[in-house]
């Protein structure tokens, strides 16, 4: 119950209830308070561990280490020796080798050749001939340097058989004609690979042919071909020196040519060329200078597949007694000889690799040429008395060749070659227009090998050499003589031979020449030998 406030002092409240607080008595623990370790601590254990291999069931097998090493050398023979006869003509064959095996300091060798025919062709004189050559070599290894050295010996009989079997001529000395050449030479070659070193090669040879007929000639020449780098491209220096004597019974002639040629070749990654110009004496009667450019550039287009190529070169081209009778050997001993000036040849192609076994190259070329070399039957001379030995005629010419060749190579087993040029003359030769006497207006080879397991090699040749002019004699009245030009028909000329390894050291060879049979002059009035075979064998004595 509430009582209404008189006064702040005197507030009393008075509470009633029935609760009676009481208080319980305090019971005291006598004990002291103990702490318990829970932790239980292990005795020391003695412990070991029992290994036991474990054995796969697969076997794995050891691998060698890789080596490498070089592939075994071939076993190389001292000599080797070749014969054989051809009976339908009754031409005898034989050629012999004898050489040092490898040595890093020096390497030597002989080689001797024998071919001879003692025949007698339809309808023309005794035809028989003679080839004989003997060659010994050498060459000496140093640190930087090669020194090699050649001693040729050549022995080549002809007889002039271009006549007809009217006059009755037994006498074969009459018509026979004997070459002789001795060569030496010499040669250092340096082998620097140092790009500040100049590399140089120095030739000096030496010949003297003689014949028959008292014709005599010698030649001293002297060719050096230095190279170094200025930066990154390479420098190189050609120089000449030729000069050649030659006798006759009537007459002697020389001449001295000089030749220096410097070029630059530069390189990129795609391309290649050299340029460069060739300066030329020519001393005669009187010193003539010649120049002539050297530009040579090809680039490669596409992987080795197309390369196009152009360019333009020229030169001084001797004609000596040794270089002719090599193309015609029935040329008069006292033939004229006159250097022919090539004025320039511009030329430009495409060439490349269709796979890695088949290659090609097609081009063409176009020159101007002074005192360009024809041959031409003799006709005037008194000392010519079968009318059957050749002159030589000279002529400004221009000339158009436009070639090709295709190479097939599957490794060592079969090669395959076609190869052809087409030529055109523009000249004038003797009032006659455009008649490039005995120079055919197309030659074309095809050439192919077959090697059937390293015991039989298989091989055939088919040569083809297109038509050619001659001037030939029309009428004969008194002193006066009226010519004629005559067209030779072409050839072709097919060949084949075998050959049969019977071992190492001994191989068996059949050849079969012109199987077609055909009859045919290279050179007016001198027809060749029709189908002819050899057969022999090539062993190795030691």
């Amino acid at each position: 119950m509430m009582r209404s406030q008189t006064n702040m002092n005197d507030i009393n409240f008075q509470a009633e209830s029935e609760f009676q607080p009481t208080i319980k008595d305090a019971v005291k623990f006598t004990e002291l308070p103990e702490i318990r370790d829970t932790v239980i601590r292990i005795k020391n254990a003695n412990y070991s561990i029992v290994s036991n291999p474990l054995f796969p069931k697969y076997a794995v097998a050891p691998i060698a280490p890789a080596k490498m090493q070089n592939e075994p050398l071939t076993k190389l023979y001292h000599s080797l020796l070749k014969v054989g006869y051809g009976p339908i003509y009754n031409m005898p064959y034989g050629e012999a080798w004898f050489n040092s095996t490898r040595s890093r300091d020096m390497a030597y060798g002989v080689h001797y050749k024998h071919f001879s025919s003692m025949s007698q062709l339809q309808d023309v004189g005794y035809s028989g001939f003679s080839d004989n050559e003997a060659e010994l070599f050498g060459k000496k290894f140093y640190k930087k340097h090669t020194l090699s050295g050649d001693l040729n010996y050549k022995r080549n009989v002809v007889h002039y058989y271009g006549f007809d079997t009217i006059n009755k001529i037994k006498d074969k000395d009459f018509t026979k004609q004997r070459f002789q050449l001795f060569e030496p030479s010499v040669t250092l070659q340096s082998h620097y690979t140092d790009s500040s070193k100049i590399n140089h090669m120095i030739k000096l040879s030496y010949y003297n042919l003689t014949d028959l007929y008292y014709a005599n000639e010698n030649n001293v020449r002297l060719k050096t071909d230095l190279s170094t780098y200025i930066n990154k491209e390479s420098f190189h220096v050609n120089v000449l020196a030729d000069y050649y004597n030659h006798k006759q019974p009537s007459d002697t002639t020389g001449d001295f040519i000089f030749s220096l040629n410097p070029y630059f070749e530069a390189n990129g990654k795609k391309w290649h060329a050299d340029i460069g110009l060739t300066a030329t004496a020519d001393i005669y009667n009187d010193t003539k200078f010649y120049f002539y450019p050297q530009i040579n550039a090809h680039f490669n287009v596409y992987d080795n597949v197309i390369i196009p190529y152009a360019g333009v070169t020229g030169g001084l081209q001797k004609n000596s007694y040794r270089s002719l009778t090599n193309e015609n050997p029935f040329l008069r001993p006292d033939a004229q000889l006159v250097n022919t000036h090539n004025k320039f040849n511009v030329f430009a192609g495409l060439r490349g690799n269709l796979s890695s076994s088949t290659s090609y190259d097609a081009g063409v070329k176009w020159g101007m040429h002074d005192n360009m070399h024809f041959f031409l039957i003799d006709y005037d001379s008194d000392q010519n008395q079968l009318d059957n030995k050749f002159k030589t005629v000279y002529a400004n010419a221009t000339l158009l060749t436009i070639s090709g060749s295709v190479k097939y190579q599957y490794k060592e087993k079969i090669h395959f070659l076609a190869k052809g040029n087409y030529y055109s003359y523009q000249s004038t030769i003797l009032g006659y227009s455009n008649k490039a006497f005995h120079k055919p207006n197309y030659d074309l080879t095809l050439s192919g090998f077959y090697n059937l397991k390293s015991k039989i090699i298989i091989k055939a040749d088919i040569f083809a050499i297109g038509s050619q002019w001659a001037l030939t004699k029309d009428v004969e009245t008194g002193d006066s003589i009226t010519f004629k030009p005559l067209l030779l028909k072409g050839l072709v000329d097919c060949n084949l031979g075998a050959e049969y390894r019977y071992s190492k050291m001994l191989s068996f060879f059949v050849n079969f020449n012109n199987i077609a049979n055909m009859r045919y002059m290279r050179w007016e009035k001198y027809p060749t030998q029709r189908f002819n075979m050899m057969i022999g064998l090539t062993f190795v004595p030691f």
